[in-house]
């Protein structure tokens, strides 16, 4: 199997977990890593897995992003098993309304890449950040191995159903 895991991070934290993410696949056959801002249209050639991910700028993608995303292929993922991820600051509970949960980078990253005919294989997940430019919360390199851990699954899952 050939996994692509692709990131952009604008103060290395979403490169960290990128980082995580890819050695986590430990059990796939081939990992590449690859900065959004690099990525081209055959970089998609031959992949199995595609796992994304970019930090949360005001409730959104970062403004870098969109435009790559858009410039894709229409259906360059079509069929392609995909996870979305992305590092956000996490506020307190007491400041942290329920409906800021739903604004995140990775969810609005999973609807792209689903928009490019991938098939989101697990819920997108974020990656937390002490302050705006990081650094991370201690345990998350952690989390973002475990959350590998359950895209292996649901991969073979698929495979055996």
């Amino acid at each position: 199997m050939n996994a692509l895991v692709v990131f952009f991070s604008k103060y290395g934290n979403t490169k960290v977990i990128a980082e995580a993410i890819a050695d986590g696949l430990h059990s796939v056959t081939s990992i590449r890593l690859v900065e959004l801002i690099q990525l081209a249209p055959s970089d998609f050639d031959g992949i199995d897995l595609l796992v994304m991910g970019c930090p949360t700028h005001k409730m959104n993608l970062p403004q870098d992003v969109r435009p790559i995303l858009e410039g894709l292929p229409k259906k360059i993922l079509k069929g392609i098993p995909v996870a979305a991820f992305d590092t956000s600051y996490r506020m307190s509970d007491r400041d942290s309304p329920e409906w800021l949960a739903k604004h995140t980078a990775a969810r609005k990253l999973a609807k792209r890449l689903r928009k490019l005919g991938g098939k989101l294989i697990v819920a997108p997940e974020s990656f937390h950040v002490k302050d705006r430019e990081g650094p991370l919360y201690e345990g998350e390199v952690e989390r973002a191995k475990s959350w590998t851990v359950s895209i292996l699954r649901s991969l073979e899952a698929k495979r055996k159903g």
